[in-house]
C-alpha cells in the first residue's frame, strides 16, 4: 500500500532475533558434556578445554574459542575493537561495528575476500585479477558486486561516477544532479531538479518536472493489473490500479513523517489503511488477518506481519515475537533497564532463555543445560562476547552450572573462586590458595608452588620454593 508509514524497531529486532552473539553463525560456548580441564588466575586469565572444544581468555585484551568438530574458531581483541569468526570455508570479522570484512575459502586454496572501512576504504580480492578492486572514498574507487551492481567506479566523487549491471550502464556528473543510463530495455535521464525520466520497458515509467513538486508515472506494467500515480508535492498524492481494485490517497504528505491524512485499500489482498496527524495515528486491517497495525504514538502501538508481532506501551516498553520455520522467539524490553528473551531454533533444536536487569543482574540458560547468572551486569544490551570479556572484571558474584555437571562460584571480580562436581572440589584465591580435593586426596599450593603439598598420588609430594621434594 503506497504512502503508509512503517513503524519499525530495528535496533530491538537486532538484539532479539539475531543469534545470541551479534555476529555468531555457530555456538561460541561449550556444548560438550565431558570433564573440563580448567585453569584461571583471578579475572585476568582463563583457559578451558572440554573434548574437542577449548577457550582461552586474557581479560580484557583477548578471547578465543575453537571447536574442532566444525573446524570453527573465533577471536576477539578488546571487544568490540576486533572480532573474527572462521571455518575452513568462510570467515567474517568486525571492528567497532564500523569496519567489517568477509571471505570465502575455496578447495583450490584461493580466497574471495572483502574489506569494508565504512565508508572510506573498501578492498576486495577474488580468484582472478579482474575480481580485485579497491576504493578510497571520495578520491578514487572501483568496487565490484556491491550495492546490487556488478561494478561501481568514481573519481573525486561526486564529480564523476559510473556503474554497471548486466547490460545497463550509467554515468553521473555531480551525482545526483546529472545522470544518464541506458540498456536494451532501460532508458534513464536526470537533470536535477528540472527533469527526470526513469523507464524500464514493460515494467515501469517514472517522470518528474521540478522535482519533488510534480511527479507521475506507471508501475507494474508486467503484472495483470498495472498502477499509475501522480504527486503534487506536498498537497496531494494518489495511486490507482487500472481496474480499480487498489486506491490510495494522501493529503499534505511529507517523507518519513507521512501525511496529515491518508487512506487506501487493496481489494485483492483485502488490506485497508488509514493514517492521521502524520505518524501519530496509524491503522491497518486485513480480511485475511495477515497484516494488522494500530498505533497511537507514543502511547500505544501494535503491528503484525509475516508471523512477526511488535507491541509497545509508551516509548519504553516493547514486546516482540516471531514464529517462523527457522526461529520462534519472544522478547520484552523496558528500555534501558530490563530485557527478557527466549529463542528456539527448530531446524537445529537449539533454544535459550535470557534476561537482564541492567546494571544489576544477567541470567542465561541454553539447550545444552548450561546455566549462569552474574552481578554486576554492566553491558546494557545482549552481546555474548562483550559480556564474557568485560563483566567478570566488575562482577560481585558469578554462578555457573555447566552441562557436564560442574558448578562454579566467583566472588569480587573472581578474587575467590569455588569449582566443584560430584568427584572434585577446587578453590582459587589469587597467589594465596590453589586447593583441589578429589576422591584420592588433596593438593594445596601457596604462591603457585612457593609452598605446597599433594596427597592425591600414592606418595605424598611437597613443594618448597617451587621445587618438588
Amino acid at each position: 500500500m503506497v504512502f503508509s508509514f512503517k513503524f519499525q524497531f530495528c535496533f530491538l529486532l537486532l538484539l532479539c532475533f539475531l543469534p545470541s552473539s551479534l555476529f555468531a553463525k555457530l555456538p561460541v560456548s561449550f556444548t560438550e558434556d565431558t570433564k573440563s580441564n580448567y585453569n584461571q588466575f583471578w579475572f585476568l586469565y582463563e583457559r578451558e578445554k572440554r573434548g574437542r572444544q577449548k577457550s582461552f581468555t586474557v581479560r580484557p585484551f583477548y578471547m578465543s574459542f575453537s571447536d574442532e568438530t566444525y573446524a570453527f574458531q573465533f577471536r576477539s581483541y578488546l571487544s568490540p575493537i576486533y572480532y573474527k569468526e572462521e571455518t575452513n570455508h568462510w570467515y567474517t570479522w568486525s571492528s567497532l561495528f564500523f569496519f567489517s570484512g568477509s571471505g570465502f575459502k575455496h578447495e583450490e586454496g584461493d580466497e574471495d575476500e572483502d574489506f569494508l572501512f565504512t565508508p572510506l576504504f573498501v578492498w576486495g580480492k577474488g580468484e582472478s585479477q579482474r575480481e580485485n578492486y579497491f576504493s578510497i572514498f571520495p578520491f578514487y574507487g572501483k568496487i565490484r558486486n556491491k550495492l546490487s551492481y556488478q561494478e561501481i567506479n568514481f573519481i573525486m566523487f561526486p564529480i564523476y561516477s559510473e556503474w554497471k549491471y548486466k547490460t545497463y550502464e550509467a554515468k553521473a556528473f555531480l551525482w545526483p544532479l546529472v545522470m544518464r543510463g541506458k540498456s536494451e530495455v532501460r532508458d534513464d535521464l536526470r537533470i536535477f531538479p528540472l527533469y527526470s525520466k526513469i523507464e524500464h520497458k514493460g515494467k515501469y515509467k517514472r517522470m518528474s518536472i521540478l522535482w519533488p513538486f510534480f511527479q507521475w508515472g506507471e508501475e507494474r506494467l508486467d503484472k495483470k493489473e498495472p498502477t499509475d500515480y501522480s504527486i503534487f508535492f506536498p498537497f496531494y498524492n494518489r495511486k490507482d490500479s487500472k481496474d480499480g481494485n487498489m486506491k490510495a490517497r494522501a493529503f499534505l504528505w511529507f517523507p518519513i513523517i507521512n501525511s496529515l491524512f491518508s487512506y487506501g485499500y487493496d481489494k485483492k489482498t483485502g488490506h485497508t489503511n488509514y493514517t492521521a496527524l502524520f505518524f501519530i495515528f496509524q491503522y491497518t486491517e486485513s480480511t485475511k488477518n495477515d497484516i494488522q497495525k494500530f498505533i497511537v504514538f507514543p502511547i500505544y502501538g501494535y503491528s503484525y506481519f509475516a508471523n512477526k508481532e511488535s507491541e509497545f506501551f509508551t516509548p519504553f516498553y516493547f514486546k516482540l515475537t516471531q514464529n517462523t520455520s527457522h526461529l520462534k522467539a519472544k522478547a520484552y524490553f523496558l528500555v534501558p533497564f530490563f530485557s527478557h528473551m527466549t529463542q528456539e531454533f527448530p531446524q537445529t533444536g537449539r533454544e535459550d532463555y535470557y534476561w537482564k536487569l541492567w546494571p544489576l543482574v544477567r541470567y542465561y540458560k541454553d539447550a545444552e543445560g548450561n546455566f549462569a547468572w552474574n552481578t554486576l551486569a554492566i553491558i546494557p544490551v545482549r552481546f555474548e562476547v562483550m559480556e564474557e570479556v568485560w563483566e567478570p572484571i566488575f562482577s560481585i558474584v558469578e554462578y555457573r552450572r555447566l552441562n557436564n555437571g560442574e558448578k562454579r562460584l566467583h566472588f569480587l571480580a573472581r578474587t575467590y573462586t569455588h569449582r566443584w562436581s560430584e568427584t572434585e572440589t577446587n578453590i582459587h584465591i589469587p597467589l594465596l590458595v590453589e586447593y583441589s580435593k578429589t576422591e584420592t586426596g588433596f593438593s594445596y599450593d601457596f604462591f603457585y608452588g612457593l609452598l605446597g603439598i599433594d596427597t592425591r598420588e600414592e606418595d605424598n609430594r611437597y613443594k618448597i620454593f617451587w621445587m618438588e621434594i
